[in-house]
């Protein structure tokens, strides 16, 4: 146990101390892209007059005050690997959206929630993917710190990362292409909390 503590803490320092919204060499010359570049959000499909999302300090932020509401990339992702980074407060119902529809709703969630007052996340919890996989119970977010998380979509099989551990390892065919997405969801269960995204980068697998 004191060892897992140890590399989550490592994992969250050492992202802590790099360059912010950047792609390392090795990143770049393995093929990832940056989704958003700590200024706009020039990637994503942006509706005139939305007021959930907007770009704070580097970060993509929500606005839970706005209600809820999805961000989905302007290109379509069928089997990719995708890293990101996020910051929420302890309360937070929120997701990113793997493969996700235009027009319609769905798409596999990646969880990031913690709470389940309601019982409709049905035990799928932070790094889950619900209908999918359950991650193991203590795959919590480290609230108010920058947490990480690895998917990778590839084919039927996705695997996720989440602070340095491997959570998710699963198979399932329901959905084989489509936008990458954040998403606040019933912000009205948690007046004031909010999320931030950083470090969003992509690569696609053949």
């Amino acid at each position: 146990m004191r060892t897992l503590g140890l590399s989550l803490l490592l994992s969250v320092g050492l992202a802590a101390g790099l360059a912010q919204n950047t792609l390392t060499s090795v990143e770049a010359n393995d093929g990832f892209q940056l989704l958003f570049d700590g200024k706009s959000m020039s990637k994503f499909e942006v509706p005139e007059g939305q007021k959930v999302w907007s770009v704070v300090d580097g970060s993509i932020k929500s606005n839970s005050n706005a209600g809820a509401g999805n961000l989905l990339t302007k290109e379509d992702f069928a089997n990719f690997v995708l890293k990101a980074e996020f910051r929420a407060d302890p309360d937070i119902h929120a997701h990113i959206l793997l493969r996700k529809g235009r027009g319609r709703s769905g798409g596999y969630e990646l969880q990031i929630k913690d709470k389940d007052p309601k019982q409709t996340a049905h035990g799928f919890l932070t790094a889950s993917i619900p209908g999918v996989a359950s991650a193991p119970a203590d795959s919590k977010i480290l609230p108010h710190q920058w947490n990480s998380v690895e998917v990778t979509m590839d084919g039927d099989h996705m695997v996720v990362i989440y602070n340095g551990r491997k959570v998710v390892d699963a198979h399932d065919s329901k959905l084989s292409s489509g936008a990458i997405a954040l998403s606040l969801a019933t912000p009205e269960d948690a007046p004031g909390e909010n999320i931030e995204f950083r470090n969003l980068k992509v690569k696609r697998l053949p």
